[in-house]
């Protein structure tokens, strides 16, 4: 990807090698297509299906997060890069609610709290498990405080 397309988005997107079924709501409604889910955003996907779809199409997808977690997703494919073996498309959410676009950020914050080397963390942060069980307990309802 050039970075002109990641300046265009809105979120920064994270790796998320997943495999998932979307189905179509177009002309071919009801049509299941599967595909390799490349990243994600709080907007939108990035995913590599070898079957050809149609810029502007928009599908169902059941996404798992890796919490375990489900979201059922509308995608808007807005972007397609043709290759010999298949093509990456980007899509955008179309009406995720709230609370699912909370969930791919708490995914994105414990990314973020990953990739921080271990002796770069103040003595006095929380450890993984203690993270975990917070951003679990927001998952829920219960905020951060």
């Amino acid at each position: 990807m050039s970075d002109v397309n990641l300046d265009r988005r809105k979120h920064k997107r994270y790796p998320l090698n997943a495999k998932l079924e979307m189905t179509s709501l177009s002309n071919d409604a009801g049509t299941k297509i599967s595909v390799d889910l490349l990243d994600i955003s709080k907007s939108g996907v990035g995913f590599f299906c070898d079957q050809e779809l149609v810029n502007g199409s928009i599908y169902k997808a059941e996404i798992k997060l890796w919490t375990g977690d489900v979201l059922d997703a509308f995608i808007n494919i807005i972007r397609v890069e043709r290759r010999e073996d298949g093509n990456v498309y980007g899509g955008i959410f179309i009406a995720m609610p709230e609370i699912d676009s909370s969930r791919i950020e708490v995914y994105q914050t414990y990314k973020e709290y990953k990739e921080i080397p271990k002796e770069e963390q103040e003595p006095e942060e929380m450890g993984e498990d203690d993270l975990m069980a917070l951003l679990n307990k927001a998952l829920d309802g219960g905020g951060l405080l």
